[in-house]
């Protein structure tokens, strides 16, 4: 599967879908990196995964955890 903002530490665009597997983290599906297995937010479904992979997630006061660059 192909990430439409590429993965925020190496930049590779291709992600996959997984279970978190880690004994600290909740049960759920979260995006990893292809090739440099950076995982994202945990959510309950595919989708939410995704979104949250491709946005960010928000923080405190609203402000996105995740800076988008400009594609220009």
């Amino acid at each position: 599967m192909k990430s439409k903002n590429g993965c925020p530490f190496c930049k590779q665009d291709v992600i996959l879908i997984v279970k978190s597997d880690t004994a600290t983290a909740m049960e759920g599906i979260q995006v990893m990196c292809d090739d440099c297995g950076a995982r994202g937010p945990i959510y309950d479904k595919e989708q939410e995964a995704i979104d949250g992979w491709e946005s960010g997630i928000r923080g405190l006061g609203g402000t996105r955890l995740r800076k988008l660059e400009d594609k220009a």
